[in-house]
Formats: structure tokens, C-alpha cells, sequence
């Protein structure tokens, strides 16, 4: 992101820019923030198409069609004025980068990664499809990574299905290297199994660094396309078949985008939490501070926005008074406030959340440096469930929800959770290294300790462990900080749960959802 510059608009319609974010074949994207604190990408049309009659027709047509697309893995159109001297629209904005952006930077992405991620794509076409739409132009930069899973955007050549008015005969519309044949050829007409065959060609790219038909200038790959078969070298065997079955030259040999969710639910249990590589992560996260800091410089949040270089027109695509919610937290909750109902937590030094208009960025901060995950959590979460209070021998302790109450002392710990137990767990940001080791004893005593350390940051936090409650089916601790620079463990709540297979499941709370994993006795 570049701060504006002299020449930049300093507000478009209701929205106060904050930076540019990039150029695109259609014009200038910044960043624009609502009176309100909502965070935006507007896309400012360029001059000389601006003055295209044929241009704004088929961008009229292109806004009214983007916003009947609705959903967790697409950006939603909220806003746009398409009769002003230069149209303008306003996208959510993501706090990611894209996937070429990723894949050029950091190298291709883990195996652990390909499945969310090709989850989340054939996610993106279910609900770009339903729509009557298709999208045409599915590239490495026009899927964005985020932490709560990938992002399709940029519905800038999206068309309805049924719509061939403005495809006239000699204009090919699409990225060499991920068009389907007939996107070339025009025969079959362009369809729905089109963004399949892109979708292909992005695992190809995200697996090994290069599209499936290589590199090269747009007449070679064009022609590679049609008639050569694609490489899937560096596909893991796993998904290969399923992404060759994605680029089959006959469209009608191609699975649909709900077939392939569906297959790839299966595969990944429908999640994408924990599912970026670290370096990906901790770019997001200086992204997120960069944000922080052009906020920081910024008008008050509740300024009136009067500058614009632009004249505005009407607000056709205004959204109306029952706007669909979007699937993540409004970031206008977010937005600076003091509050004087409760104290503010004592040890609360580390952690700083902040809500974009796509899902929710974590960025952990301490006085001498940035880093991507915590050491720890801070304060817990209230339980969903019901909690069982017991009084330890040390003093009053309250735990998470149980599945059965005892009384204080009346119950010991099980033998199957005796020993030494190590593992992995996640909140979706943040992946630790778990250490629980735990010891015969019944409720209320102190009879464990507990580390997690950061796979990232390697941050660690020891604490004692006080055996809460016994249920039918988990046990509750209840933590004592012992050791640890910045961690805010004291009163934090775990249960353990042993599982048939001899693993136990290890959850305890965290502020951004619960960290939860295995871990293995030793």
C-alpha cells in the first residue's frame, strides 16, 4: 500500500481514502474507510475508459450482476456510482495477499494449505454460480489469502451465464495460462465448467510456483492451452486426479464447482482455520499494522468526509435498509471507543484485534517488537454451556462447562489422563507447541503443569494446573501462571479429553476462539 499522493482524490462518495492500494487493468484501487469505521476497496475507472460508452455499459451491467453474489470465500460489492465522470465501485476490503503475491514471495504453498485452499475456491464458484454468473478471469491475483480462507474478488469481466451481448467476435476475455480452450476457440459456448478449469490451473500454480501450460508469451501459451496437456508434476498425488479432471479440454468432462465442494469438504472437513504457512501469516500481519498506522494519521472516525476530486452522481447500488449481513464481523465494532461500564483487564499488553471488512486479522505487539502470535491469550471468553464451580484446597476456582459436576475432593483424576502429553493446537492465527503433564489427584489440587509455547514467535508460558472438574467424558483445569514474559495465563481454563484412540483433544480459550488440538501421551 502508498500513501496518496497529490494528484489522489482525498474522498469518493461517502468514502474517506486512506491509500492507494495497487492499479489494475480497469483503474486505481485505494483504501477508503466509512464515516461509520468500516474499512473499503474502492476502484476508481481510469480516464480513457471512463469515456468508453461501451465500457460503462458493460460496467453497469458487471456491478448489477456482482451484487447478487453473496458469500464466504467472495468480496461483496457494496457500494458504486456508475453515472459519475469517473465510475467507482466499493468492494469489502482483505487484509491478505494474493495468491500470486504469496507464491512469488514465499515459495508454493504447503500440501496443508492446498486443500483449504481449493475448498474455498470451489466454495467461491458454488456461490458465484448460483447466481446465474460465471467470473472468466479466476487468476493467482484475483484470490486473496486470508486467514479465514481465500477470497475470490474482482468480478470486473463476471457476466451472467446466459449473456453473450457484449463478447463480441474477435475480443478474448481471460488470463493466458488459466482460460479454458473454448475461451479461445469460442466453441463450446463459455460456461460455468470455464471457472473449473481455471481452479485447475491455480492449484497447479499454488502447488508448484508455475501454471499448468509454464510461462511464456500470450500466443504460446494460448496456443499450449488447446493443444498440449497440462503439468501436474508438482500437484500432490492426492489431488491430482481431482485437478486433471478440472482441465479436461471437453468442458463437459469437467466436474461441477458443487461436485468438487462437496469432494473437497469431505477431504478437509470443511475448515480453514490454521491453514496458512507462517511466513504468509506474519506478512498479514504487517499489512494489518500498516493499516494501523495510516488509521493512526487519519481524521477522527466520526470526521464528515467533504473532499472529492470527483464528481459524484446518484448512488444506484447504495445497498438498501436490509443489506444481507456479511459472514464476518462488521469492523465498525471495532472501531476506537472508551469504555467506562467495566474495568479495563490487568494484563492485557499483548494483544491488538482488528476487524477488516473480510474476516478478522490478529496482530500481537509487545513494547520492544512486533510479533505474529502470542505466547498466550488474554482474558477467556464466557462459556456457552453452564459452568461448574468448585472450591479447590488453595481457594475458589471456576471452570469451564463440564459434562457432570463432582464436588471438591470427591473425585480423582482418571488414570488415562496421568502422564506426559505433547501436541499441537490452534486458534486459526496462531499454531502452539502444547506440554501438559499431569499427575494422580483429586479436584482441587494443583497437580500438573502446562506450557505453550509459539511455533512462531517461540514465546512460551508455563503455568501450574489445578484440576478443576472430572466429567463423564473431559476433565477442567484451571491455570496458575509460573512463568513467561507478557502472558496473561492466571485463571485460564483447558479441558482435556481422551479419546478411544488413546489421543486426548486439548482445548482452552482464547480471544480469538478457542485453541484446540491433539496431543499424544508419552
Amino acid at each position: 500500500m502508498r500513501p496518496l499522493e497529490s494528484d489522489d482524490p482525498t474522498a469518493i462518495g461517502p468514502y474517506r481514502l486512506l491509500g492507494v492500494l495497487g492499479v489494475g487493468g480497469m483503474g486505481r484501487v485505494y483504501l477508503g474507510r466509512t464515516g461509520g469505521g468500516r474499512t473499503v476497496a474502492v476502484k476508481v475507472v481510469r480516464p480513457d475508459l471512463s469515456d468508453d460508452p461501451e465500457f460503462r455499459t458493460r460496467f453497469h451491467r458487471e456491478v448489477v450482476a456482482a451484487r447478487r453474489v453473496q458469500g464466504r470465500y467472495t468480496v461483496p460489492v457494496l457500494d458504486a456510482d456508475v453515472d459519475t465522470a469517473r465510475p467507482w465501485l466499493a468492494t469489502g476490503f482483505i487484509a491478505g495477499l494474493s495468491l500470486r503475491e504469496a507464491v512469488e514471495n514465499y515459495g508454493p504453498l504447503p500440501d496443508s494449505s492446498l486443500l483449504p485452499l481449493a475448498a474455498g475456491l470451489a466454495r467461491a464458484l458454488v456461490e458465484i454460480h448460483a447466481t446465474g454468473l460465471i467470473h472468466r478471469d479466476l487468476k493467482p491475483s484475483n484470490v486473496l489469502l486470508a486467514i479465514d480462507g481465500p477470497k475470490v474478488i474482482d468480478f470486473g469481466i463476471a457476466r451472467a451465464a446466459d449473456d453473450s451481448a457484449l463478447t463480441t467476435t474477435g475480443k478474448v476475455i481471460g488470463s493466458p495460462g488459466y482460460m479454458c480452450p473454448e475461451q479461445i476457440t469460442g466453441d463450446p459456448p463459455v460456461g460455468p465448467p470455464s471457472d473449473v478449469f481455471a481452479l485447475g490451473g491455480l492449484l497447479v500454480y499454488a502447488a508448484g510456483g508455475t501454471g499448468p501450460f509454464g510461462d511464456g508469451d500470450s500466443i504460446s501459451m494460448l496456443w499450449r492451452v488447446v493443444q498440449e496437456e497440462p503439468r501436474l508434476d508438482a500437484v500432490p498425488d492426492g489431488l491430482r486426479p481431482i485437478v486433471a479432471a478440472c482441465l479436461a479440454k471437453d468442458p463437459a468432462r469437467r466436474p461441477t464447482a458443487t461436485e468438487l465442494a462437496d469432494r473437497f469438504a469431505a477431504l478437509t472437513g470443511n475448515g480453514a482455520t490454521g491453514w496458512l504457512p507462517a511466513p504468509v501469516l506474519e506478512d498479514i500481519s504487517r499489512r494489518a499494522i500498516t493499516l494501523l498506522d495510516l488509521e493512526a494519521t487519519a481524521l477522527p472516525i466520526d470526521a464528515p468526509v467533504t473532499a472529492t476530486r470527483y464528481p459524484s452522481g446518484p448512488h444506484p447500488m447504495t445497498p438498501p435498509p436490509h443489506y444481507p449481513p456479511a459472514p464476518y464481523p462488521d469492523p465498525s465494532r471495532f472501531a476506537p471507543t472508551v469504555r467506562h461500564d467495566r474495568p479495563a483487564p490487568a494484563r492485557r499488553n499483548l494483544a491488538l484485534p482488528i476487524a477488516l471488512a473480510a474476516g478478522l486479522v490478529a496482530v500481537a505487539a509487545t513494547a520492544t517488537a512486533v510479533t505474529v502470535v502470542l505466547a498466550h491469550h488474554n482474558s477467556p471468553q464466557p462459556a456457552a454451556a453452564t459452568t461448574t464451580t468448585v472450591a479447590p484446597r488453595t481457594g475458589a476456582t471456576t471452570g469451564r462447562a463440564s459434562s457432570a459436576a463432582v464436588a471438591p475432593g470427591s473425585a480423582t483424576l482418571p488414570a488415562a489422563y496421568v502422564g506426559s502429553w505433547t501436541g499441537n493446537a490452534s486458534d486459526g492465527l496462531a499454531t502452539f507447541a502444547i506440554q501438559l503433564d499431569l499427575k494422580a489427584g483429586r479436584v482441587g489440587d494443583e497437580l500438573g503443569t502446562a506450557s505453550n509455547t509459539g511455533m512462531v514467535s517461540k514465546q512460551t508460558c508455563s503455568r501450574a494446573e489445578t484440576l478443576a472438574a472430572v466429567g463423564a467424558a473431559d476433565i477442567t483445569l484451571r491455570a496458575r501462571l509460573t512463568a513467561g514474559s507478557g502472558c496473561d495465563d492466571d485463571g485460564k481454563p483447558s479441558t482435556v479429553q481422551v479419546n478411544a484412540d488413546g489421543t486426548a483433544t486439548y482445548t482452552m480459550t482464547g480471544i480469538f476462539g478457542d485453541v484446540t488440538g491433539t496431543l499424544h501421551r508419552h
